[in-house]
């Protein structure tokens, strides 16, 4: 997935349900806040899989560890993306 694609599209989408031409000052802006909306919902959905992960393998806490460990990597490196956008 290229979120820098997917963040563009949204941000020419809203401007075009808008009905305005944004400046590319303007379209830069709304890039950057729908990066960031992305960012947060990253960060909500990852802290709510940690906790979901740490439930249901507390018999288990060394796959639950290891697990954790993986998702935050992806989650690192999806906010590093999303950081670059803005």
């Amino acid at each position: 997935m290229n979120l820098t694609k997917v963040v563009n599209k949204a941000a020419t989408d809203a401007s075009n349900a808008i009905g305005s031409s944004l400046s590319e000052a303007e379209l830069e802006k709304l890039t950057a806040i729908i990066a960031k909306a992305m960012e947060d919902a990253v960060h909500e959905t990852s802290n709510q899989h940690s906790k979901v992960c740490v439930n249901c393998l507390t018999h288990e806490m060394d796959l639950a560890h290891k697990i954790r460990q993986e998702m935050e990597l992806k989650k690192v490196a999806i906010i590093a993306n999303l950081t670059a956008l803005r």
